[in-house]
C-alpha cells in the first residue's frame, strides 16, 4: 500500500513537472508610450519595463536585443520562477533635430511556452518648436563630379511666436541660399537650399550650423552628405 501511495505521488509530481510551462508577460502591455513630450535636455527618454513570468515553469530570458535608436540595461534577473518579475531600464534616444512620432522596438527571446519571441514597442511624440523637414540633413543624391547639385530642407516654426534664425556657418565649398538674420512667422516655414559642386568623385560631407531664438532649440546643426560619381567620359566619334 505504501509503495502504491509513493508511486502515485511520484507520478503526480512528475506530471506537474512535465506540464509546468513558463509564460512571459510585459507588465502594463507590450507598448510603452511616453505620449507627447518636449525634447529632453539629456537627449533621451527613460523608462522602467517589467517582465513577469505568469506561467508555472521557470522562465529564462535568453536574449534582449534593442532596435536602432534605443538602448537597454540588462534586466536585474534573467531566470524567473513562477510569479517573479524582472525589471529592465530602457532609454529612447532623441536626435537633436528629431521631432514628431517616434517608434522603436526591443525584441525579447525566452523559453516561454507562448510568445517565445516578443517585441516591446517604445513610442513618443516629440513636440519640437523648431522642426527640420523632411529630414534633419542635406542629402546630395545623384551627385556627379564637376556638376553642381542642390539639396533642400525646410525650417518649420511650430511655435506660437516668431522665430529668428541667425549666425549661419556653412562649409567654405558649399553655398546656402540664406546667410543673414531671418524671421520665420509662427506656423510658417523657410526653405533652405544648399548648393555644392564636387571637384572629384568620392564621399561628400559637411556641416551647417545656425542659431535660433527658441530657448529649447538655441543651436541647430545639420549634416550634408552624399557620394559623387565620376563624370561620364565623352565619347569622341572616330573618323570613317
Amino acid at each position: 500500500m505504501n509503495k502504491f501511495i509513493a508511486l502515485f505521488v511520484a507520478t503526480i509530481l512528475l506530471t506537474a513537472t512535465v506540464f509546468a510551462q513558463p509564460k512571459i508577460e510585459i507588465v502594463g502591455g507590450n507598448t510603452y508610450d511616453w505620449g507627447s513630450v518636449k525634447p529632453p535636455t539629456s537627449g533621451h527618454l527613460e523608462a522602467k519595463i517589467q517582465i513577469k513570468n505568469i506561467g508555472t515553469g521557470v522562465l529564462n530570458l535568453i536574449e534582449i536585443k534593442p532596435g536602432c535608436g534605443c538602448t537597454k540595461t540588462d534586466p536585474d534577473k534573467t531566470e524567473l520562477k513562477a510569479g517573479e518579475i524582472s525589471t529592465m531600464g530602457v532609454t529612447l534616444n532623441i536626435a537633436a533635430t528629431q521631432s514628431g512620432p517616434i517608434t522603436k522596438s526591443i525584441t525579447v527571446r525566452s523559453n516561454s511556452a507562448t510568445d517565445s519571441v516578443l517585441v516591446i514597442w517604445l513610442k513618443a511624440d516629440v513636440n519640437r518648436a523648431v522642426r527640420i523637414e523632411p529630414s534633419p540633413y542635406f542629402a546630395f543624391n545623384g551627385a556627379v563630379s564637376g556638376q553642381p547639385i542642390t539639396s533642400t530642407v525646410f525650417v518649420t516654426n511650430a511655435d506660437t511666436k516668431d522665430l529668428v534664425i541667425s549666425d549661419f556657418n556653412v562649409e567654405p565649398n558649399m553655398t546656402l541660399n540664406v546667410n543673414k538674420r531671418t524671421v520665420i512667422k509662427a506656423g510658417e516655414k523657410l526653405e533652405l537650399v544648399l548648393s555644392y559642386t564636387p571637384t572629384k568623385a568620392g564621399p561628400i560631407s559637411g556641416t551647417i550650423t545656425f542659431k535660433t531664438s527658441n530657448e529649447d532649440n538655441p543651436d541647430v546643426t545639420l549634416s550634408a552628405w552624399g557620394n559623387a560619381a565620376e563624370a561620364p567620359t565623352a565619347v569622341v566619334p572616330t573618323a570613317k
